[in-house]
């Protein structure tokens, strides 16, 4: 391995460690200091090639806090309890939504009302419900809401937000129910980005006048980068043949088209013997491609995968105008290395990650394959190089896609063999051809474009029908993190074991890195999920693992189970669940249920609900997994058996009690730190209810019931169980005010812990000894 990718590796092992880590930045600065004067002084290459690397190191464990904190837009919390502010900002990127909504990205201009100290931030991200138009990029525009600052959930293995904002030196949002509330004045007219602009929304109206709803929206994604309305139905359809990243502007399809372009140069280049004589084309056409890709990058809004794309390509066309040669696999991991000294944050950029995987991958495996297929017929040859090199793709990819998407997709290693050529020569140049052509004739422009877009349907039809072959269906695959690196390991020894045959004795360390897995569990453990202003409870005692509820939005288009629930429990290593209880039917409590059931082998499903009225995409569900149903309705205390665990009881209000939040199913464990009792949204009347009850023993723990409301007699629980630890489950800041001042205030009163995930985050207790020991989630480890 040349010693470029391995000072790559140790920048990038910095930056990764460095988000685990609570390292002092001034100790840092001092160990970089000393570092910095020995490289100076020190001449032996083994000790300075060390020495580098550490350097390597350290410099990235110093740039991933610098460029995560908020200091470029010093926004404190307590500044933004201010209300609805007027804001006024300048269009700096617009993406539309599946659900018919628009995000922009704004430079923030000016606010409304100005209290004496406030600091507003450089940047904000608007979400807008529902909008029926879409500003240009440079428009200013003008709306009343309230400033929030980025905010993670806190849930392991959930996708950070506030990291990906942060790349876009983003660090506070702003919402608008509907376009209605935006004011748009003053249009840009002049500047290259201006008519940029305009052409490209003159492409897209194209589009949409010539060719129907779906087909427009495939060759939005493809020509113009605009992927945003692409149904989730489609998005999935794509992920699971493994051919997503056809469907969007990458680098390959500007590498794609700088090769055709220069194709056509070429050719008419060499038609002239007094040209050739000048200068050869390697060295004069690059130079004349550069600035139309620079104004396809413009004009396709800029992507990370298409800068790195482009300076790919401009670097490889100064070192053809000065006759210089360098290895192709030392120019990605010299680009890549720039690449994230600038913008270190973009080494979490799905388009980061998979294009420089990609790249190396099928790099690495090249000249081997090349070399291999030498003796083998043409024809057959270059198919059997199409499937190495995807092959080569795809485990260089699958650590990435299995740690941002949680997908394994093994269709993609077919499907792409096709779908590769079709789109890249056939729907895209016949698609830009289109655009080009249809300003001078409107029917040849539109006879193109429908061309282009029956490939792409013949594309996405192959993706379906790939992914629905045995073996090859799509997988979701959540993993802990020990798992994540033990894919690594195992797809780097794959892909340099034709360079170096050593590469092998890394399997090995990816068998000990699956041995490593979680901490042995104690006796009991409770984990209170930060799931937003709804509840999900995951309870393990005796071996046995329960999930109590499964939380829930108001948002349609966030499932909790898929985006908070799933990845958290592949975190920690749960595969398997021996009982969902459902408290009671209400989203907040049930808005992950369906795909936790679809996506966890689950033994049994605890609920209050006869099956006959449990939802029916629930029932078929259940049915569908052979999951036990059990129903437990009848009024008091019911103890049960799970396997091993005999002493967990469940309760349910008398029938005299109304109210679905009343008929909450509660759940008690004993254990040797006391009992943990879970009381779903239990209101007055039920809490009532369970007091007058014979509890099965005392109290040690308690999630009090509806999310600490004073609806549900907050005083009265906490003054006759006399809890040692008081567990709440809300959202940040949410407009509830729950939990309630009474709660707070008598749990104050009776010397408890109060734990609450709107301000904890993901909490987990666990029985040592005879006592709970609490934690929290922070920095992506329990500590």
């Amino acid at each position: 391995m040349n010693r470029i990718a391995l000072y790559l590796g140790g920048y990038v092992g910095g930056l990764i460690l460095a988000q685990y880590l609570d390292l002092s930045v001034s100790l840092l600065f001092f160990i970089y200091a000393l570092l910095f004067v020995f490289l100076l002084l020190v001449r032996t290459p083994g000790i300075s090639f060390i020495a580098l690397l550490l350097f390597c190191l350290l410099t990235g464990l110093l740039r991933y806090p610098a460029q995560l904190s908020s200091s470029a837009s010093p926004v404190l919390d307590d500044q933004i309890e201010l209300g609805v502010l007027r804001l006024e900002g300048r269009v700096l990127a617009t993406f539309q939504r599946p659900d018919a909504g628009l995000v922009i990205d704004l430079e923030l201009l000016g606010v409304e009302p100005r209290p004496a100290g406030f600091t507003a931030p450089k940047r904000l991200r608007l979400y807008i419900g529902a909008a029926d138009r879409t500003p240009r990029v440079g428009s200013r525009l003008a709306f009343r809401s309230k400033i929030r600052q980025t905010r993670n959930f806190g849930v392991p293995g959930e996708f950070d937000y506030v990291r990906h904002l942060a790349y876009r030196r983003i660090w506070h949002t702003a919402y608008l129910q509907d376009s209605r509330g935006l004011a748009i004045f003053a249009e840009p007219t002049t500047g290259v980005r201006a008519k940029i602009d305009l052409l490209r929304q003159a492409g897209l109206k194209m589009l949409e006048a010539s060719l129907d709803q779906g087909d427009a929206i495939l060759l939005k994604g493809l020509l113009l980068g605009e992927k945003g309305a692409m149904p989730i139905s489609l998005r999935q359809k794509l992920a699971a043949g493994g051919v997503s990243h056809l469907f969007a502007i990458s680098g390959l399809h500007l590498g794609l088209l700088s090769f055709l372009l220069y194709a056509l140069l070429r050719y008419i280049y060499s038609r002239s013997t007094r040209l050739l004589l000048w200068q050869p084309p390697v060295r004069v056409l690059w130079l004349l491609i550069l600035p139309l890709l620079f104004v396809y990058l413009l004009l396709t809004g800029e992507a990370l995968a298409t800068r790195r794309a482009f300076m790919a390509i401009l670097l490889t066309a100064s070192l053809c105008l000065v006759r210089r040669r360098i290895n192709p696999l030392n120019l990605v991991c010299t680009l890549a290395f720039l690449f994230l000294l600038l913008e270190p944050l973009a080494l979490w950029q799905p388009s980061f990650m998979l294009s420089f995987s990609g790249v190396f991958g099928v790099l690495l495996w090249q000249k081997p394959l090349r070399e291999l297929l030498r003796p083998v017929p043409k024809t057959l040859g270059y198919a059997l190089q199409l499937f190495g090199i995807s092959l080569a793709a795809f485990i260089a990819t699958l650590p990435a896609v299995v740690f941002i998407f949680h997908l394994l997709a093994p269709a993609g290693l077919l499907c792409n063999l096709f779908a590769i050529p079709l789109v890249s020569f056939a729907a895209l140049p016949l698609g830009l051809a289109g655009l080009v052509l249809g300003v001078f004739s409107p029917f040849l422009g539109e006879l193109l474009l429908h061309l282009s877009a029956w490939v792409l349907q013949r594309v996405v039809d192959l993706a379906e029908i790939t992914s629905s072959l045995p073996g090859l269906f799509a997988k979701p695959l959540f993993l802990t993190l020990q798992g994540n690196l033990a894919l690594l390991v195992v797809c780097l020894s794959l892909l340099f074991t034709w360079k170096r045959r050593k590469a092998l004795l890394l399997l090995p360390v990816a068998c000990l890195l699956l041995a490593f897995g979680p901490s042995p569990l104690p006796s009991a453990e409770l984990i209170l999920f930060s799931v937003g202003q709804g509840e999900a409870i995951l309870l393990r005692a005796a071996g046995k693992t329960v999930l109590i509820d499964t939380g829930g939005l108001r948002s349609s288009s966030f499932d909790v189970g898929e985006r908070l629930l799933a990845p958290a429990l592949g975190r920690l290593g749960i595969t398997s669940l021996d009982a969902i209880v459902l408290s009671h039917d209400h989203p907040d409590h049930s808005g992950g249920l369906e795909y936790i059931v679809a996506h966890f082998d689950v033994s049994e499903f605890w609920s209050t609900d006869d099956f006959a009225t449990l939802r029916p995409e629930l029932r078929t569900l259940l049915s569908g997994r052979g999951v036990s149903i059990q129903t437990y309705n009848h009024a008091g205390w019911e103890r049960l058996t799970l396997g091993g665990l005999e002493s967990i009881s469940l309760f349910t209000a008398s029938a005299e009690v109304s109210g679905e939040n009343n008929r909450s199913l509660a759940l008690y464990l004993p254990t040797a730190a006391g009992g943990i009792l879970l009381t779903g949204d239990l209101e007055a009347r039920g809490v009532a209810s369970l007091l007058d009850s014979s509890l099965p023993g005392r109290v040690s723990l308690l999630k009090v019931p509806h999310h600490g409301s004073r609806n549900s007699s907050p005083g009265e629980i906490l003054e006759k169980l006399q809890p040692q630890i008081v567990i709440v489950s809300a959202g940040y800041k949410n407009s509830y005010h729950l939990p309630s001042r009474e709660l707070l205030e008598q749990a104050e009163d009776n010397g408890a812990e109060v734990w609450r995930t709107d301000l904890d985050g993901t909490v987990r207790m666990r029985v040592v000894g005879q006592n709970w020991e609490v934690d929290r989630w922070r920095r992506g480890l329990f500590r």
